[in-house]
């Protein structure tokens, strides 16, 4: 046996909900308050994400290939 070098490509899909507090007259001025507004900083520990493997591929790396990636 030899050893062998390989390519695993994983794709997620990654949903993010956050729920937040919005001082508004209702709720329809809230969710229009938020459109115009930035959403809370991506590392807001209150944000909640679901990951989903789409896909994944596996394959050999060419010489050239390993080459490459060993000189970038």
């Amino acid at each position: 046996m030899k050893s062998h070098r390989i390519r695993i490509v994983q794709v997620f899909r990654v949903e993010r909900e956050i729920v937040i507090d919005i001082n508004a007259p209702d709720a329809q001025a809230a969710i229009d308050m938020q459109s115009e507004n930035d959403a809370p900083a991506f590392d807001d520990s209150r944000w909640r994400s679901s990951w989903t493997l789409e896909n994944e591929e596996v394959e050999e790396v060419e010489e050239v290939d390993a080459a490459r990636v060993r000189g970038s």
